[in-house]
């Protein structure tokens, strides 16, 4: 037996054995694409044992073996080109155009081979090239728009039907030759024994194979999923895991319904909302109540009732599996293509793999979910603790002093009714009690803060002028504080008492953690007006400078204060300012200490807003008159 006799049985023989394996399946499957791929492997099948029985039986040469011979072998392209179209979809057209190209090929090796030998292989030659070219073309194009698997097998069966057709052609030629050419026929049963294995690889590939194509597009579901248990949005994690679901698969899209605690109900993710619908309902609710997969290759054949839905979401093909776990039934996984998936055992097989992960992750998040919760709780009764203590503490240290005072003073009554009153005594008892007031109203207020029941009363005002009663007020207790402000008003939309309540508590804080008095400037800059509070004390660490507007936040370098109050002056300012459309931030001083700046938009702007670049960091009065010390 020469190379290319052994060749050819080798060839021979897997086209045998490739076209019974595609035939089981299709018995099996009862799918157009797998009676197609039968009718491919059959028609070349069919060819190599008439040849073999010819040759058994001394009948090769003669008419009829050869018209049948060119039929089968002429079928292939034609089948090829039905896989297309299984495949990706071809006009119509195209489909009619090549079976009557098949239909004449076929007839004019009936009736005209023997006449015309050379004339018909020529035909048959140009229509393996035109039919059987594009089919491969086609294949081609399918696979680089397919994903996944289905790209790798695309891409195998692209490359077997090119190699096939040449394969073919080149026989073809080699017998059109004068002289014989063995070098043609052992290129094309080379190329032949190529096509056979790339067929093998794109329709039956072995288990180990499928794995290994699989693994990249399970390595990236993984990758995009595994950080869903810390997306806090349930809705954004199912789109996310559902965009995941449809890459690893190629598909157009997936659907997760999430169930309801009694399963009644499956809850699923839409662009703008979630969406609800009875458990039993669609494809994917037979999947969840009966708790096995589920696959419609014709969507609104199988769900006629929802067959609209179907069609507005270009799912011809729907697979659902469920979403489980031992003992709880979490829901439903769903992917849907345009048209039905070409290899569809590996898509159950990945489907019911992404289903098993799918509840892992979802139950991930639900633990997750009661971690947190049971964390915030944790957090929340130490913030409570935290609080009370604090609460407890400073406003034990004025009723103290109010109490030990009021006891003296009783006590030297009981002495001497006549006795004459303690100036400095009852100073003190008020001073505190102003303190315990202060700090049972700032309690008050950052309640109804939160709960928005307090109303701003706002009117055009100068802030300039609120800026000098607070500054005044101040005076009128001994403490000087410098300000820098223009010549001219500059008036804001306001709450007056509000704004003075915002000054009050950044200068009284400026004073609590410095050791002089603060600096004020007020200024326009472009269309809004800012005030600063500069002081020179002790500053706030950088790393907690995120945080000193949160409620009860006390700066840990301040706890030597021991009048540091309950921590809601800068929360209560930063809600006050916002509520008038403004902003409040810090800054810390270049010489040290802090910087507060409020910033509300001028009701009448006095300057031009200037280019982002030249905005300075504190207010100016640039073209809103001079700047003046006061």
């Amino acid at each position: 037996m020469t190379a290319l006799e052994l060749i050819s049985l080798i060839n021979q023989v897997l086209f045998i054995g490739l076209f019974v394996v595609v035939l089981r399946r299709a018995l099996r499957d009862r799918t157009a694409m797998s009676f197609n791929a039968a009718l491919l492997f059959g028609a070349i099948a069919g060819t190599v044992v008439l040849a073999r029985v010819a040759d058994w039986l001394g009948v090769s040469g003669q008419a009829g073996v050869t018209a049948v011979t060119l039929i089968l072998l002429t079928a292939a392209p034609f089948a090829m080109l039905r896989l297309v179209d299984d495949f990706s979809g071809t006009p119509r057209w195209v489909q009619i155009a090549g079976g009557a190209a098949f239909v004449g090929v076929s007839v004019l090796a009936t009736l005209g081979f023997e006449r015309m030998e050379q004339l018909v292989e020529i035909i048959i030659i140009v229509f393996f090239v035109a039919v059987g070219g594009f089919a491969a073309y086609a294949f081609a194009r399918e696979s680089r728009r397919s994903r996944g698997i289905t790209r790798r097998r695309m891409m195998a069966v692209s490359i077997g039907a090119g190699l096939f057709i040449a394969a073919v052609v080149l026989v073809l030629l080699a017998a059109l030759l004068p002289v014989p050419a063995p070098g043609l026929g052992i290129v094309g049963q080379v190329l032949a024994l190529t096509a056979v294995t790339a067929f093998y690889f794109g329709f039956v590939p072995p288990t180990w194979m499928r794995r290994a194509w699989r693994e990249p597009d399970l390595r990236g579901f993984l990758e995009r999923s595994i950080h869903l248990t810390s997306v806090p949005d349930d809705r954004a994690a199912i789109l996310e895991l559902q965009g995941a679901v449809a890459n690893a698969f190629g598909a157009s899209g997936a659907a997760v319904g999430i169930a309801n605690a009694d399963g009644t109900v499956l809850r699923y993710a839409d662009a703008g909302e979630w969406v609800e619908f009875p458990a039993d309902a669609f494809i994917a609710g037979r999947a969840f109540q009966q708790q096995r997969r589920v696959v419609a290759i014709d969507a609104a054949t199988t769900d006629p009732d929802n067959a609209d839905t179907y069609a507005a979401s270009n799912a011809q093909t729907v697979i659902s599996a469920p979403i489980t776990t031992d003992d709880r039934r979490i829901g439903v996984l769903s992917i849907f293509a345009e048209r039905a998936p070409v290899f569809i055992e590996d898509d159950l097989w990945l489907l019911e793999l992404l289903a098993d992960q799918t509840a892992v992750l979802l139950e991930a998040r639900t633990l997750t979910a009661h971690a947190s919760e049971l964390r915030a709780r944790e957090d929340a009764a130490y913030l409570k603790e935290e609080f009370l203590s604090a609460a407890a503490h400073d406003l034990r240290t004025p009723l103290t002093v109010v109490l030990g005072q009021a006891e003296l003073m009783e006590r030297r009554l009981a002495r001497d009714p006549y006795a004459p009153v303690d100036p400095a005594g009852v100073a003190r008892m008020v001073r505190e009690a102003r303190r315990l007031r202060d700090l049972v109203t700032e309690l008050l207020d950052a309640q109804r803060l939160e709960q928005g029941q307090i109303l701003m009363d706002r009117v055009p005002d100068d802030l300039c002028a609120i800026v000098e009663v607070v500054r005044a007020r101040h005076g009128e207790r001994g403490i000087t504080i410098p300000l820098t402000r223009p010549d001219e008003p500059l008036v804001g939309l306001v709450d007056r008492p509000r704004m003075e309540q915002v000054l009050e508590n950044l200068i009284d804080n400026a004073m609590k953690y410095g050791e002089q008095p603060p600096r004020l400037e007020i200024g326009a800059t472009g269309d809004e007006v800012r005030i600063a509070v500069i002081d020179r004390g002790v500053g706030i660490p950088e790393e907690e400078r995120d945080r000193i507007f949160e409620r009860f936040f006390r700066a840990s370098n301040v706890q030597s204060v021991t009048d540091t109050g309950l921590g809601l002056g800068l929360h209560i300012c930063r809600r006050i300012v916002a509520e008038h459309g403004g902003r409040i931030w810090h800054e810390p001083t270049p010489e040290g200490g802090s910087t507060f700046v409020v910033a509300l938009k001028l009701e009448i702007p006095l300057i031009p807003a200037p280019d982002a670049d030249s905005v300075p960091a504190w207010p100016s009065a640039s073209g809103a008159g001079s700047l003046v010390d006061a």
